[in-house]
């Protein structure tokens, strides 16, 4: 699929996200005034949307340790597919924080679209993110994806920045390929089936397609180096929400932060939380990769310029936004 294809499609997510903020807000319950302290006696309720892989765990666990509940706030889970998913339901109310990325929010800020990165949570590190094709497959490397269809799950989002980059730094131009979107969990069956040569899929799917006889063609940080602990995962809010409510976004960051160092420290707290939001059994969970933790989650315009200029060599931007730094949420 050539590029054009795919900005057609998330120019497509974004003009719906557009449509819903013109219409206004859905269901968004109203939350504590900005210059109002959060207490755990009166809950602020608030929706997160959440992808069905590990490195949603601190979001979980920070249900379970009572670290949003000592913030102040009452969270209510609801998975999404993919980051980019989760822009039209913040836009329109449904959800206040969503698990997303930079370059979703690049992607909405190109399109007039105000969304700010609230905390990062974790990077591309070994083992967490790779590019399998089926057991019986003739493909040995990346470069041999040639004239194949290769699937992420969701265009417009991280995972195809990282295929389209690997691709790139193996030689590899994009109409030399072609991108399909499947959810992480329906890829696995769609190489078996042939409708793909390949996925790049996250843990736990990347232990749970190896564990069923799948092959490795790449781990994904060791394609190029500017993929190498690349940020895959933040948590993202409208900066109209933000704006309107400081003192929830900056209670949801300092939990989520506190959680996030809570799974660093304790990665059996996390391979058990996991399987309640995944189809990992006991067993798969113990050897799933632990995802690659940020120690700093503070939002990072490195990062961020970083992310714009893989979307820009890679197609997925034609050029730079106005203000980058207006995309991450600060307290001051």
């Amino acid at each position: 699929m050539r590029r054009q294809r795919t900005h057609g499609r998330v120019t497509a997510l974004f003009l719906t996200a557009g449509l819903l903020a013109a219409c206004g807000g859905g269901d968004e319950e109203p939350s504590a005034p900005a210059d109002q302290a959060l207490s755990s006696d009166d809950p602020v309720s608030i929706r997160v949307g959440a992808l069905p892989v590990g490195d949603m765990a601190p979001l979980y666990l920070a249900v379970q340790e009572g670290f949003f509940e000592d913030e102040g706030l009452d969270v209510e889970i609801q998975q999404i597919p993919g980051g980019a998913a989760g822009v039209p339901a913040m836009v329109s109310g449904e959800l206040q924080f969503s698990s997303s990325n930079w370059v979703s929010v690049i992607l909405a800020a190109s399109e007039g679209l105000d969304l700010q990165i609230v905390l990062e949570n974790s990077g591309n590190t070994t083992g967490v993110n790779a590019i399998l094709t089926g057991a019986d497959s003739p493909l040995q490397s990346v470069a041999d994806l040639a004239g194949q269809s290769v699937a992420v799950n969701t265009l417009g989002g991280p995972t195809e920045i990282v295929v389209r980059e690997c691709l790139r730094g193996n030689g590899l131009d994009p109409d030399e390929y072609s991108l399909v979107e499947i959810p992480f969990p329906d890829q696995g069956s769609a190489i078996a089936e042939g409708q793909i040569a390949a996925g790049l899929v996250a843990e736990p799917f990347v232990t749970l397609g190896t564990e069923q006889g799948q092959q490795t063609l790449v781990d994904t940080p060791t394609c190029t180096p500017r993929l190498e602990g690349w940020p895959l995962i933040g948590w993202a809010a409208t900066a109209q929400y933000t704006a309107e409510n400081p003192e929830v976004a900056a209670a949801f960051a300092r939990a989520m932060d506190q959680a996030i160092s809570f799974a660093a420290d304790n990665p059996d707290a996390v391979n058990e939380i996991v399987q309640t939001f995944t189809s990992l059994t006991p067993e798969l969970a113990e050897r799933v990769v632990q995802p690659g933790w940020l120690e700093e989650t503070e939002p990072s315009l490195e990062r961020a310029e970083l992310t714009q200029d893989l979307m820009i060599d890679n197609g997925l931007l034609d050029e730079p936004v106005d203000d980058l730094e207006s995309l991450i949420f600060t307290t001051d």
